[in-house]
This record gives C-alpha cells, sequence and structure tokens, in this order.
C-alpha cells in the first residue's frame, strides 16, 4: 500500500467523522432549538393561563367585598328600623297604668258607651258632682226557669227601664232554680224611652249610667236576697 492511498484514507475518514459530527451537532442543535419554542410556547401558555386566573380571582374578590359592602349596609339599615320601631313602640303602646287605663276604655266603647260621654267622663273625673240620691229598687234576674212579674225596674218617671238575664242557680244535688246565680256573670240592659239601650254584662256588682233629660241617672247594680238585683240611682248634673 502506497503512502498516498493511506494519507487518502485517513482524510477520508477525517472528513467522514467531521460530517457526521457536524449533522448530528446541527440534529441536537435543532433539536434543542424545537424543544426550547416549545418550552416556550407551553411557558407562555401557562402564565397566560395564570394570568386569567389572577384576573377572575379578582373579580371575584371584587364582587365579593361589594357584596360584603351590601350586607353590612343592609345591616346597619336594618338595625336603625328596629331601633326606630322600638322608639316609636315606646312612645306610642302604653304600658302599666296606661295600658289598664286604654283597655277599659276600649271595653267601654266596645260595650255601647259612646266616645262623646266617655270624653265627658274623663274630663269630670276630677270635678266634684253635683248629684242627689233619687230612690232605690229591686227587681228579679230573669234566668231559664223565672221570666215573669218583678223583672223590670224603671226611673226616670219610667223613662230609664233596668232589666237583667241570668244563669239559673242549683241546689247542693244540681238542680236548676228560679233564682239566678250571683256568682256568674248577667247582662244588664238599660232602655231608655226614645229607644237607646244600653247592655253590658258582668258579675255584680256593677256601676252604669244613662242621660235623660239633661241629668245623668247613675245605677248601682248589687246582688240581692232571693234572686233579687238591688239598685241604687243618682241624678247628677249633666254635663
Amino acid at each position: 500500500m502506497s503512502l498516498y492511498d493511506s494519507d487518502r484514507r485517513y482524510r477520508r475518514r477525517f472528513w467522514g467523522g467531521l460530517t457526521r459530527f457536524v449533522i448530528g451537532a446541527g440534529l441536537f442543535s435543532a433539536t434543542a432549538i424545537v424543544a426550547y419554542q416549545v418550552g416556550i410556547e407551553d411557558l407562555d401558555s401557562r402564565v397566560h393561563g395564570y394570568q386569567e386566573a389572577i384576573y377572575d380571582l379578582e373579580t371575584r374578590q371584587g364582587l365579593l367585598e361589594q357584596e360584603n359592602a351590601d350586607l353590612r349596609l343592609s345591616t346597619e339599615q336594618a338595625r336603625l328600623a328596629v331601633e326606630e320601631w322600638e322608639r316609636r313602640y315606646a312612645a306610642d303602646v302604653p304600658d302599666g297604668e296606661r295600658r289598664r287605663m286604654l283597655d277599659l276604655v276600649t271595653e267601654r266603647l266596645d260595650g255601647g258607651l259612646s266616645a262623646d260621654r266617655l270624653a265627658f267622663l274623663i274630663r269630670s273625673a276630677d270635678e266634684a258632682r253635683d248629684c242627689e240620691p233619687t230612690e232605690s229598687k229591686r227587681f228579679l234576674v230573669q234566668t231559664p226557669l223565672h221570666d215573669g212579674r218583678n223583672t223590670t225596674v224603671s226611673f226616670a218617671s219610667d223613662a230609664i227601664v233596668v232589666t237583667a238575664t241570668g244563669v239559673s242557680a242549683r241546689t247542693s244535688d244540681g238542680r236548676p232554680q228560679a233564682a239566678f246565680d250571683p256568682a256568674e256573670p248577667v247582662t244588664v240592659r238599660i232602655t231608655r224611652i226614645d229607644g237607646e239601650i244600653l247592655e253590658v254584662a258582668g258579675v255584680l256588682p256593677m256601676q252604669e249610667s244613662m242621660v235623660h233629660g239633661g241629668k245623668e241617672y247613675r245605677l248601682q247594680l248589687r246582688a240581692g236576697d232571693a234572686g233579687f238585683v238591688q239598685v241604687a240611682a243618682e241624678r247628677c248634673a249633666y254635663p
């Protein structure tokens, strides 16, 4: 083998190795570049996704903060409204003696007493009354077993008539009697000659009044003996 052939083989091996190296390096570089580009795009995609998530979270945080502020405002408004209603209730709704008097006024109005008459009585409560006794009478209370004689009395020359109905008293063995039971409520009916009627119910004693001929007739009713009701009448100046 000549020196020329040996040198030629050496050069061929050298250039062949260099070519393979260059090709390998090129492939490696291309692979690295592609991988780098893919990594950059993936990173960009992740960053964009993180940015969108951050924006969504910030938006939700803003909405929650607004809802929280609205709730605080609503709570404060509700608290102020409750305080206002409590103030109004304390100012408008009476208690204690005032409540008892209001209940009494309501009861009398519901029982048929006129507002003008009630107002007059309230205004006259601290004034001395100009009254004189007239007469005392008694009558029998009407019961399921008695509705006959002596069941009415009248005053003011028969211009005011008083009657009453009640529950029959019972014997020890439970048998009903003609007389009424004074422990049970009775219904008292006061009728004026012009047809005006005052009807009240309750347990005796009771006190009622009616105006006639410019005078007030005050009637005090209490349970008497043997089924009777005793009525004491006063005639007073009115108003």
